[in-house]
């Protein structure tokens, strides 16, 4: 265990991975390149999920006090030789409270541009080849909405509103593909697909389920990353006043869907997307509707014909064929920040209630990103090559949002307060270790449920959490204590 000098922060090493799986994940004298795989946790931290070449591992913390991790499941899927695992998503699945465990996928993203979904056995659920690309990063955008103790609070410079009374109230998952192509598969019905196929259904294809893709006027054949952002949290009274002088913040205030794309060429360092149009919506795959109303009953059969089929006439619209991809809806850029030669190289979003982004760039800075204005309200400089997530602590009876910066240059954990972005501790760790960020909602934890007149949200978010993965195969916690 690590403690910082006045000792709030405590970075603790929950477990270790076994020699054994870490030579079954990277082979013969892959040991020390454990820090090189990709890793993905679930809600705080449970499931670890680590990828290598086409092989993916699932692992669970130990629950009878031994200090090493459980092997869930090996899965290796790729369609072919030389295909590789590029992006890693480890995700909770929302499950009723009388089911006896919470359900656990992985999602994989390949070189060849296919997703694929493993169920916690290592069993295939679904396959889908969006976009002929490198997939590099998955998220999971969830609304933003009161936490577990109250709502989040609003940070002093931020123009996040009560997060209960935000109008999107929409998951998706978000696939980034290598040339800025991004993919929002709809939420609420790839929840229903996996839980149909996690129910075993007997279902002879595919699962089917909305999807929207998006591409982005770059003039640039590359992006580092690209994160959808939701429509704006709080809408500024004033915007209709300024539509003409400024036509950009109009532009924002309008925007139905926005997205933050840090390009890989030309002299952005990043810019801002927006839409007031909504993209056409496309069913995955295959038509399943009428083998699932065969199956399904009741209340999830109510859900099938919500979310699946559009319109009351049962039929499916806008399918694509097997083996075709879709056209993608151009993106206009409202916003960009030119700043040669900044290039921002990764984008680590807060969870939705704040607001907030987290810009590494290649000038060994750290940019705080205000979603709602698109205003760079702090900058940190001197942590070159280092890596950002995001944390909660309880402060004064309320969730506090935090920033872990671990530069690997120096072995150092600092986290800050974004408020005004001083140091809160650090802690030196030695280098070696990867930082990663834990999701804080399951999918499908914003449906309503509840009888009429009580209706609630079916999961609270969990508070923000990050671990880090060292070389050596420990996986630590990062904690920060109440003061």
């Amino acid at each position: 265990m690590f403690v910082s000098k006045n000792g709030r922060v405590q970075v603790l090493a929950e477990a270790q991975i076994p020699g054994s799986l870490v030579k079954l994940l990277l082979g013969e004298g892959g040991g020390d390149q454990l820090g090189k795989t990709i890793c993905a946790t679930s809600i705080s931290g449970r499931y670890t999920a680590l990828a290598h070449a086409a092989r993916f591992m699932l692992l669970e913390i130990p629950r009878d006090g031994k200090s090493e991790y459980r092997l869930v499941s090996v899965g290796s899927d790729a369609a072919t030789d030389g295909e590789a695992i590029t992006a890693l998503y480890c995700m909770d699945i929302y499950t009723p409270a009388h089911k006896s465990s919470p359900a656990v996928c992985v999602i994989a993203g390949y070189s060849s541009g296919y997703m694929r979904v493993f169920s916690a056995h290592g069993h295939l659920l679904t396959a889908h080849q969006f976009h002929p690309q490198r997939l590099q990063c998955i998220r999971l955008r969830t609304p933003a909405q009161a936490n577990s103790e109250q709502s989040a609070h609003k940070l002093q410079y931020s123009s996040c509103a009560d997060p209960r009374a935000a109008s999107d109230d929409s998951e998706e998952v978000n696939l980034t593909y290598r040339d800025g192509t991004l993919v929002s598969i709809d939420g609420r019905s790839l929840y229903l697909a996996l839980r149909l196929c996690l129910e075993e259904a007997a279902i002879d294809e595919g699962p089917t389920f909305q999807y929207k893709k998006w591409a982005f006027d770059l003039g640039t054949p590359r992006v580092s990353d690209a994160a959808a952002c939701g429509p704006p949290l709080w809408r500024d009274p004033l915007a209709q006043l300024v539509r003409g002088a400024h036509a950009s913040s109009a532009q924002l205030a309008d925007a139905t869907a926005r997205f933050l794309v840090a390009p890989q060429n030309g002299d952005a360092a990043f810019g801002v997307f927006t839409t007031s149009e909504d993209a056409a919506a496309t069913f995955s795959a295959v038509d399943i509707a009428g083998k699932m109303a065969a199956r399904v009953t009741g209340a999830v059969l109510s859900m099938a014909r919500s979310y699946l089929w559009r319109g009351g006439s049962g039929e499916l619209s806008g399918q694509a064929s097997p083996g075709r991809t879709e056209p993608s809806t151009m993106v206009s850029c409202a916003l960009a920040v030119r700043d040669s030669p900044r290039k921002v190289l990764h984008i680590a979003l807060a969870p939705a209630q704040y607001a907030l982004a987290a810009l590494t760039d290649s000038l060994g800075r750290v940019l705080l990103l205000d979603l709602d204005s698109c205003e760079v309200v702090h900058m940190l400089k001197g942590v070159r090559g280092c890596q950002c997530a995001w944390l909660e602590s309880t402060c004064d009876g309320r969730r506090c949002l935090l920033v872990a910066v671990y530069t690997a240059r120096r072995g150092v954990l600092e986290i800050y307060e974004p408020g005004a972005m001083q140091p809160l501790d650090s802690v030196n760790v030695g280098a070696g270790w990867t930082l990663v960020q834990c999701p804080t909602q399951p999918l499908g934890g914003s449906l309503v449920v509840g009888p009429a007149g009580h209706e609630r949200r079916a999961a609270l978010p969990a508070p923000a959490a990050c671990v880090l993965l060292g070389h050596d195969g420990r996986i630590a916690l990062i904690t920060v204590d109440e003061r």
